[in-house]
């Protein structure tokens, strides 16, 4: 069975790679996992106001909590910064606000030795 085109983008495991979610893991350990599988499934929500969709989600501790992908605010801090630090996301903080973060891995060039 074929999934049409324009339901692909509304359910988050059409766009959730297993493989993405191991180098993750592999770069910041569950944090890493939790905050790409969050901010993937945030993507495919559209703004309620524009009706768009953004490349960019707020990491809010308390909307993250609430929907399940709860962690300490240091140990999303240091995942954070370990998955800016090796390319995977970029970030933008912001005083007094979560920071909001944008997915940039590609798979193709990433390197996924064990060494």
């Amino acid at each position: 069975m074929e999934i049409p085109d324009h339901a692909k983008d509304l359910y988050i495991w059409n766009g959730l790679n297993p493989g993405y979610a191991m180098l993750y893991r592999k770069v910041a350990g569950m944090a890493g996992v939790l905050i790409y599988i969050y901010v993937r499934w945030q993507k495919n929500f559209p703004d309620y106001i524009t009706k768009l969709k953004s490349d960019w989600v707020r990491l809010d501790n308390v909307k993250m909590f609430d929907e399940g992908f709860s962690m300490d605010r240091k140990t999303k801090n240091m995942a954070l910064r370990k998955l800016e630090k090796e390319g995977f996301i970029q970030v933008e903080y912001e005083p007094g606000k979560a920071p909001l973060v944008r997915l940039l891995l590609d798979v193709r060039k990433a390197d996924i030795s064990d060494g």
